[in-house]
């Protein structure tokens, strides 16, 4: 069968927070399409699982332990998949981390591991793939933003500001890193069921209609329906885009008055 532009076949991908929700949804969504994935996040109990399933699929898998705040625990994930596989075709952004509470009550070390993980993570990933990739002249970077980072989120500030600056990074590193042929894109989910949103919003599946009735899909969306559109990112469907941001999020929101 001829491929197809979605086509990821022995592309290597870095799935940073690759393990669970989001992150656990593109890495096995790549792996599906063809990629081997090397996923990394703190704790190796979020990985092992994911990395099994993926090489379930007939693709390989390194399950890595990492901070994505700490620049040599970086340089190390970069080195190691390409150590293992050769090269590095794909990096996608995904850890991320968000509190809820009020401005007045968020202290200056919550601020910074908000900023650190959402931001810092981002830049130093980018940095280092960007080394790699330069040398084969040929690159996708794909940023996982947020809605809240476009809108705003009450009560969310520290993670709103940090996913507006992971939009804002997006843009700048697709026209540095233009020179090496290298695209940098972003998908800012909307309301996506995770187990961790579940558990930080007090929420279950069963209630996502009625306390979000605003959305005008009038649901909640599910990983796979960001995983996908990875997908499209990271494969030659969007060889002409760079700089973007897809919002995922069920719809505009109607003006209320």
């Amino acid at each position: 069968m001829a491929k197809t532009p979605f086509d990821l076949q022995d592309k290597v991908a870095i799935v940073t927070g690759g393990g669970t929700g989001i992150g656990k949804a593109i890495s096995q969504a790549l792996a599906q399409s063809g990629a081997h994935v090397v996923i990394c996040s703190r704790r190796m109990e979020h990985l092992e699982a994911t990395a099994r399933k993926i090489q379930g699929m007939g693709r390989q898998s390194l399950a890595l332990p990492c901070d994505v705040r700490k620049e040599d625990d970086v340089k190390n994930i970069v080195e190691q998949t390409v150590e293992k596989f050769g090269k590095l075709d794909i990096l996608v952004n995904n850890a991320g981390a968000s509190f809820v509470c009020p401005i007045e009550d968020v202290t200056l070390n919550g601020w910074n591991a908000i900023f650190g993980i959402n931001v810092t993570g981002v830049f130093l990933f980018s940095k280092a793939a960007c080394q790699e990739m330069k040398k084969q002249n040929k690159g996708v970077i794909i940023n996982i933003s947020s809605i809240a980072g476009r809108d705003s989120s009450p009560m969310m500030t520290a993670y709103g500001a940090a996913k507006a600056a992971v939009i804002n990074l997006t843009k700048a590193l697709a026209v540095e890193f233009s020179q090496y042929n290298i695209r940098v894109n972003c998908i800012a989910p909307g309301l996506i069921i995770t187990e961790a949103v579940q558990q930080q919003m007090g929420i279950t599946p069963e209630s996502t209609q009625e306390r979000f009735v605003r959305v005008p899909l009038k649901r909640w969306g599910n990983p796979e329906e960001i995983a996908w559109p990875a997908v499209f990112l990271a494969s030659e469907a969007s060889s002409y885009m760079t700089g973007e941001t897809i919002c995922v999020d069920g719809g505009p929101r109607a003006f209320e008055g």
